[in-house]
């Protein structure tokens, strides 16, 4: 049974966004936040579920993940965020778009360049390597973008990621808006149909496209960003590739087995998908799962 937050105060409604979210407040007084899964006039949405998968993926694959919980209020479900400012004792946090529009020349060059592809990468990777923190997160960005392909991450653009200040010292705040992947918008029906198909489920997979944490509204190939970090940031990119390979899958399938929230078709789903997205990414890097 999930934790109902009902009577937990409501304080505001989480900014602009694609999903409805609103600011809590617990009884002790700490921070959250409640995100609801969108409605669709055609399909489902499950990526409340989602966010706590991939917050499970991501800790599995040694990132720091902002904490999510499946809870419901006044009769909806929802996933609650723990406010990781309050959470760090952070000064400020920012979003990743707003520092780069404010402190790097260009941004609407990023945002209206008509640049594809490769030239597309380099273009935006050339423009954070403006950015004054780039070399404080470089080695976090990167992870992240390993990450993002592993789980099919379709909206990580600038706004979804953030840095967190301290009075001597700026990092990568913990990873958060992963909701969009793992197949949010497929009902039991779809899922099935992929699982059966190792033909369909490749196909689907190998046309990842990513925000890459970069872009707005473009998207790029999955498996051209990975070349090209690859080439670019070899150091960072081993380093996620290394934690890719020592992945615990079996850690992964416990916690999935364990959600009773999951249809059967879902759990089937994300018990074949993760582990064919990481033999797919490995296959691409050049290197064999193990």
């Amino acid at each position: 049974m999930l934790m109902d937050v009902s009577d937990w105060e409501l304080v505001g409604y989480g900014g602009k966004s694609t999903l409805e979210k609103e600011e809590l407040l617990s009884p002790d007084r700490n921070k959250f936040l409640i995100k609801y899964p969108r409605k669709f006039k055609k399909g489902v949405s499950w990526e409340d579920i989602t966010e706590l998968i991939a917050a499970e993926i991501g800790t599995i694959f040694g990132m720091e993940m902002m904490k999510v919980q499946m809870v419901t209020r006044k009769g909806r479900r929802g996933c609650l965020l723990r406010n990781f400012t309050e959470e760090y004792n952070a000064i400020m946090a920012e979003e990743g778009g707003a520092l780069l529009s404010s402190l790097v020349d260009g941004y609407h060059e990023l945002l209206d360049t008509p640049l594809k592809g490769i030239e597309l990468i380099d273009f935006g990777f050339n423009y954070l390597n403006k950015f004054p923190y780039w070399s404080s997160m470089k080695s976090d960005f990167i992870r992240l973008q390993l990450f993002d392909i592993l789980i099919g991450n379709q909206d990580r653009h600038p706004f979804n990621w953030m840095l967190l200040f301290f009075s001597s010292d700026v990092k990568f705040s913990p990873v958060y808006d992963n909701g969009a992947s793992l197949g949010f918008r497929f009902n039991d029906e779809q899922l099935l149909d992929l699982v059966t198909d190792e033909n369909k489920m490749r196909r689907y997979i190998n046309k990842t496209k990513v925000k890459a944490g970069i872009f707005e509204k473009k998207q790029v190939k999955a498996v051209d960003l990975l070349s090209y970090i690859r080439k670019n940031f070899a150091d960072e990119f081993n380093e996620s590739r290394k934690l890719l390979i020592n992945f615990d899958v079996e850690r992964f399938s416990a916690f999935i087995q364990s959600l009773d929230i999951l249809s059967s078709a879902q759990k089937e789903w994300l018990l074949k998908v993760l582990p064919f997205r990481r033999k797919i990414i490995l296959d691409w890097i050049g290197r064999e799962a193990d």
